[in-house]
């Protein structure tokens, strides 16, 4: 072979060389890339580590991390322990299902929702806003209230004469709502306005026992003038009153009087 056939043969060598790497460098992108495909970028989860029922107030062991692909990440997702322990669920939920700020509440929400978060042996009763008080609009889920009555107890024992008395029923009643006309308001978890004008309220929902949810339907349906009173944030127990009748007007005003 002259040296002009082997210069052409040298490269013709090299060309095939060239097209052999590039041949295998394009089959191995070629492979990569279902790769890449089948493995999209993952997000951390909370899903349920076990069956929870309703009314569950959750702790860390009841819930635990899961990669999944971001499509199947609602949007109320949640990926933060934080944002689930201490919290109560609102419907039961099945181990491995992602947990959701929907289904979860505060133990101490207040608002319309308030039976998910009542003790199953509390009742939640509406009591109408007729007062002076709740028609004054300063009223708020949240609140602790007392409620006292003016009743003539000769209307439940007619042989009996007692006159009208003014009693503190019931200590220390939660708000758990203030519903407006149309049975909605501006209102929400930390309290509710009247700046959209809806109105003054026309109940206050309270969460009672049932015995105290009788009694209170009891003086209502008898025609008892109803009253509340706010009780400060601060205020603890019960305070130590007395029913006011005419003897205790008398005594503690040091009324003069004589028999006819």
């Amino acid at each position: 072979m002259n040296r002009r056939g082997c210069l052409w043969f040298a490269a013709g060598l090299v060309l095939a060389i060239m097209a052999g790497v590039l041949i295998f460098v394009t089959v191995q992108r070629m492979a990569q890339a279902p790769k890449e495909l089948e493995e999209p970028p993952r997000v951390e989860i909370l899903v349920a580590a076990r069956d929870i029922p309703l009314h569950t107030l959750l702790g860390p062991a009841d819930v635990e991390r899961r990669e999944v692909p971001p499509d199947m990440v609602p949007t109320d997702g949640i990926g933060d322990p934080e944002e689930v322990v201490g919290k109560l669920t609102t419907v039961d939920i099945a181990e491995g299902e992602i947990m959701l700020r929907r289904r979860l509440i505060s133990p101490d929400y207040v608002g319309p929702r308030a039976a998910v978060v009542m003790s199953p042996d509390a009742v939640l009763i509406a009591f109408p806003a007729s007062d002076l008080l709740s028609n004054q609009g300063i009223l708020r889920p949240g609140d602790h209230v007392d409620l006292m009555y003016t009743f003539d107890f000769g209307q439940a024992k007619p042989e009996i004469t007692t006159g009208p008395n003014t009693l503190t029923i019931l200590q220390d009643l939660k708000i758990a709502a203030v519903m407006y006309p149309g049975g909605k308001g501006p209102e929400s978890q930390e309290g509710s306005t009247n700046e959209g004008g809806a109105g003054p309220p026309t109940a206050l929902l309270l969460t009672v026992d049932e015995q105290d949810a009788l009694l209170i339907k009891y003086f209502r349906d008898a025609g008892a003038s109803a009253d509340l009173a706010l009780r400060s944030p601060m205020a603890e127990g019960e305070f130590e009153v007395v029913p006011v009748d005419g003897d205790y007007l008398v005594e503690r005003l040091k009324i003069r009087w004589r028999v006819r």
